[in-house]
């Protein structure tokens, strides 16, 4: 079983995921070659955090260790506000049977700072609720 997935901005990456999702019960972790911004999350992936959201998932912002959490800090999201209210993008996405195996699961977004202290997505967990 399969537990780690790394992004990479192809096909590949979704069926990889998707065959983790499907096998496994463990969490599945999403890992970074290349480290992005909140703010320039990957649509490949924002496709499957909101599918968590769309099949009544909670999806869970942690900010980096001894930094405090903002009182929203999905705000820090430039997703957010597209992405995931967009009916039309919720539509399309629910097309795809691949995308229907975030069902029953949460997803974690594990924030961390890079060495130029900027704010980047560490890792997404997708966990069973």
């Amino acid at each position: 079983m399969r537990t780690n997935v790394s992004f990479i901005d192809l096909d590949g990456f979704d069926a990889d995921l998707a065959l983790a999702l499907r096998s496994s019960v463990e969490p599945i972790t999403v890992d970074f070659l290349e480290k992005p911004s909140p703010n320039d999350t990957p649509e490949r992936l924002q496709k499957w955090v909101s599918q968590v959201r769309e099949n009544g998932g909670k999806v869970k912002v942690e900010m980096p260790k001894n930094e405090l959490t903002p009182k929203n800090p999905f705000a820090i999201f430039g997703m957010i506000g597209s992405l995931w209210s967009g009916a039309s993008a919720i539509a399309k996405l629910t097309e795809q049977q691949k995308y229907k195996l975030a069902k029953g699961r949460d997803a974690i977004i594990r924030l961390e700072r890079n060495a130029d202290k900027e704010l980047v997505i560490g890792q997404v967990v997708f966990v069973k609720n």
